[in-house]
């Protein structure tokens, strides 16, 4: 069955994925805080997070070997829970699973068409995120230069803006009702050389198995012949998609949704949060003397995050404020210390701007 081998590709593709990122899960060490939907950031998690933790390695362990629609739903409510005790695992790929799953479960005989929508969805935003000078001029250079044979590509900032419209072009082929089963080969291709570039650049490894599925999932569909249109009070599954994974995106084009639930893939638009203090501050542990910059003055907390739990932290006003009290606390030097964050406008190099988050004002 179709929905089986999806769930499946899913389950392990998220399974993958938690192992890459093991001690964002609360079973490691890590120096990076908690940052829970409510209440302050903090360095220790509780034994609500080992609970869930357990119930959610069951629930995939049981689901790999037999994918029943009523492990689903508790899954994703355990998914959830766990991202809101600590937002930093709302990560893309686990947004994405809970949405597979959640397609599933609520939606057995429209599951087919709502994720063909919801990978549309994925690939449209992926692309149109990229329409701007933050990928094309920045980030497409620095993909180019993980091979010697691919460095002059970098020089070309409009094969940059090709790359974009050739993966909205991808969300045409999902939702063309006619699209030939050779395009999967072309899906397969496109991860592929995602998956070559990010082990040669040596970064962001806790996405691999994402993209691995991703291109699993585009074959199992494309694969599979376009079902026949279902009568519209059947497309419940497909309505809810078009609001989680296509309208809220565009909201967050002007900041009122998520930037990880947004589909920003290597667009290079992310708000960058440093932390500038005169002295180290003793709960950042070595990371500060491995990372900070500025004669060690100043700390990305994105490469704080990667050192210590393997994915960038969950960027929102929120968060960010959290980190800024939790740092300022720690500083020995509160008055000469702050949280800087630099913001952009996709389309509009010249209005960037740094919003500042002083250790007296908390």
């Amino acid at each position: 069955m179709v929905t089986d081998r999806i769930v499946r590709i899913a389950l392990c593709g998220l399974a993958a994925c938690m192992l890459l990122s093991w001690s964002m899960w609360g079973i490691g060490e890590r120096s990076f805080p908690v940052l829970p939907l409510w209440g302050e950031a903090s360095k220790e998690t509780s034994m609500l997070h080992a609970l869930l933790f357990g119930g959610v390695i069951t629930l995939l362990i049981h689901g790999i070997g037999k994918p029943a629609r009523a492990f689903l739903l508790p899954l994703v409510v355990f998914l959830l829970c766990m991202c809101a005790l600590d937002l930093n695992r709302l990560q893309p790929w686990l947004w994405f699973y809970v949405l597979v799953l959640g397609i599933v479960f609520f939606g057995k005989n429209t599951a087919y068409a709502a994720l063909r929508w919801l990978l549309a969805a994925v690939y449209f935003w992926g692309g149109a995120n990229k329409l701007q000078p933050y990928f094309a001029e920045d980030n497409f250079a620095w993909f180019a230069e993980a091979f010697m044979a691919t460095r002059f590509l970098g020089e070309y900032p409009a094969l940059g803006y090709g790359v974009a419209l050739f993966e909205m072009a991808l969300a045409v082929v999902l939702l063309w009702p006619n699209a030939k089963a050779w395009w999967r080969w072309v899906f397969v291709g496109f991860h592929t050389m995602i998956i070559v570039f990010l082990l040669k650049a040596q970064w962001n490894y806790v996405v691999l198995p994402w993209n691995a599925a991703m291109a699993a999932i585009a074959f199992v569909l494309l694969l599979t012949p376009a079902q026949q249109k279902l009568p519209a009070q059947r497309h419940k599954g497909r309505i809810a998609i078009l609001i989680l994974a296509w309208l809220f995106p565009l909201a967050g084009l002007f900041q009122y949704w998520p930037y990880q639930l947004s589909w920003q893939l290597y667009s290079n638009t992310q708000p960058e949060a440093v932390f500038y203090s005169p002295v180290p501050c003793a709960q950042v542990g070595d990371v500060w003397a491995e990372k900070s910059f500025d004669k060690g003055r100043r700390l990305l907390l994105d490469d704080w995050s990667y050192a210590s739990i393997g994915v960038p932290m969950f960027y929102s006003e929120h968060t960010f404020r959290q980190m800024g009290h939790y740092l300022c606390r720690c500083t020995s030097e509160p008055d000469s210390s702050r949280l800087e964050i630099l913001q952009v406008k996709p389309w509009d190099k010249d209005g960037e701007r740094t919003k500042i988050i002083s250790c007296d004002s908390e």
